[in-house]
């Protein structure tokens, strides 16, 4: 390992540890009136994941899955990640036998509802309403949890409802839920005795005195043998920093902490928090607690320290404009300098939950409240006043310079959340062969992999269709190009292929000159085309 490779990792952890601790004594301060019983059962689950015996592939974990009877997934309720790395596990089961997924969104007593829904008899708003999902879940989070509906529907999985809350005394406490869960479960069990079942429950319950023991006493109560079960984890704090003490955190999907137990690392500490953090501010209607302007302007100073980048002023003169806030548009449309067409580009980017900078108004929307988001809006900033960009003139020069642009936003948010993903040639021929896919994702798809195909020197035919398309599928290729060309320079600069002081660069380079930008990214594509990617679930 290099001392620039050193350098770099060390930077990158001690921005990580301050943020971290930051960040937990916010946490601390508005969770100090949990209640002792709370802080036992959150005791006996951190017994289970202070270490773990090593590190371990996605292949022996889907192993581990197919042996298993009953899974355990635990839940970071406000991380959408945390819902998107579950559904994942689904698609990695076994079609051999059925399945049940088991959700402690929905509460017990609302099974019916449930089975309603999942056959079509009970339309979405209509379930929501009778669940009272906006009081019951409180973490809100239904389109993170949607997709889990869609593949149990699409593949005709059983849906239990577990959770106790509203059930009086059986929810009073977290130990009194898991009894209630398992009977819920063992009953499945008893008439269903061949169904697999996956369970995606808040973190804590996981552990195996919890929910597991409380299942496998139910079975034993019932005359039943215990179920072979498996518990998996998810972003286990103690874990992911002796992993990063160990420097195995930029390359490690999971590790194996016990025969039935893993934990997959999907997000760095620092992440998680400010999920809940985000929820946090919001579920108590107050100022939004660095959310979004100080969020933005923290990971905007702090990619300005790492990179070295002059800023002065510049960020007392920024305006950052939320989801939570929307009044900005009137703003805009009072101007004067922004036509009818500007303003409903921006209001189309709002639907999408995209975020970007407006330079023009020296301005920043940011479509959701996440780490990923803020930092790389933040970079995005960065870059365009430390260059002063221009727009080329040319058609193919636009659309490298957009995929620069790209590049470097992506590559700001990993370096505050290194295990951000992008898709790949893998996943964007997953979504040709998709029939669910719309037209515009599998034409997105399809003229990205043929721009690859050209820049490994491949014929192709019409290569003009790749630059000369409509505005929204040029934003569409450049956005994954540049992620991808982002991710590769990340890992480069991790493993010594490049200098950080080449990458600062980048934010002054204002691509003006004929060709610039194409030069500039096949440069880069070409130091970076042979770096591994991680694995990741």
């Amino acid at each position: 390992m290099s001392k620039e490779l050193n350098t770099f990792r060390q930077e990158i952890v001690t921005m990580h540890k301050a943020i971290f601790r930051r960040n937990q004594h916010q946490i601390d301060a508005s969770t100090d009136g949990y209640s002792p019983a709370f802080r036992r059962y959150k005791r006996r689950y951190q017994k289970y994941v202070q270490t773990y015996q090593y590190r371990s592939r996605i292949e022996t974990l889907e192993k581990a899955i197919h042996k298993a009877q009953i899974i355990y997934v635990g839940d970071y309720h406000t991380l959408p990640q945390s819902q998107r790395s579950f559904l994942r596990l689904l698609k990695r089961t076994e079609k051999q036998r059925p399945l049940a997924i088991a959700l402690e969104f929905v509460q017990g007593c609302h099974q019916a509802a449930l089975d309603d829904f999942t056959s079509g008899l009970l339309s979405e708003r209509a379930f929501l309403e009778t669940i009272d999902h906006e009081n019951h879940w409180v973490f809100e989070g239904w389109m993170a949890f949607k997709p889990i509906f869609d593949f149990a529907r699409e593949n005709n999985c059983a849906l239990l409802a577990i959770d106790a809350r509203g059930k009086g005394a059986a929810g009073s406490t977290l130990l009194k839920r898991d009894q209630y869960s398992a009977r819920k479960l063992a009953n499945f069990h008893k008439h269903h005795p061949h169904h697999q079942i996956m369970t995606l429950v808040g973190e804590y319950h996981v552990a195996p005195p919890h929910l597991p023991k409380a299942v496998n006493d139910q079975l034993r109560a019932m005359d039943l043998d215990p179920l072979k079960h498996l518990s998996i984890y998810q972003n286990c704090e103690n874990i992911y920093w002796e992993l990063e003490e160990k420097g195995h955190e930029q390359s490690t999907p999971l590790v194996k902490i016990s025969p039935r137990e893993y934990s997959i690392i999907i997000a760095p500490p620092i992440v998680c928090q400010q999920s809940f953090l985000n929820w946090l501010d919001i579920d108590e209607e107050l100022p939004l607690f660095g959310a979004p302007e100080t969020n933005f302007r923290r990971y905007a100073n702090l990619i300005a320290s790492f990179f070295d980048l002059p800023i002065g002023d510049a960020l007392d003169e920024v305006e950052v404009a939320s989801v939570v806030d929307l009044s900005f548009l009137a703003r805009l449309q009072k101007r004067g300098d922004f036509t009818q067409q500007d303003v409903r580009q921006i209001k189309k980017q709002i639907l999408s939950s995209e975020s970007y900078y407006i330079p023009k108004a020296k301005m920043v929307y940011l479509g959701n409240l996440s780490v990923n988001h803020a930092s790389e809006e933040a970079t995005h900033f960065l870059r365009h006043i430390c260059s002063k960009s221009l727009e080329p003139k040319h058609l193919v020069d636009a659309f490298y310079a957009r995929a620069m642009e790209e590049a470097v936003g992506f590559l700001g948010s990993k370096i505050i959340n290194h295990l951000r993903k992008c898709p790949h040639t893998p996943d964007l021929e997953r979504i040709r062969r998709n029939k669910n896919a719309s037209a515009f994702h599998k034409e997105m798809a399809r003229l990205i992999l043929k721009h690859g195909r050209l820049l490994e020197g491949t014929k192709v035919r019409n290569s003009a269709e790749i630059y000369d398309c409509d505005a929204e599928m040029f934003n569409a290729v450049t956005h994954v190009i540049g992620y991808q060309l982002g991710e590769r320079i990340y890992y480069s600069l991790v493993d010594g292929t490049l200098d950080k002081h080449e990458i600062r660069e980048l934010f002054f380079d204002c691509f003006e000159d004929d060709g610039a930008a194409f030069t500039t990214y096949l440069y880069f594509f070409t130091r970076t085309k042979d770096i591994d990617i991680p694995e990741r679930l």
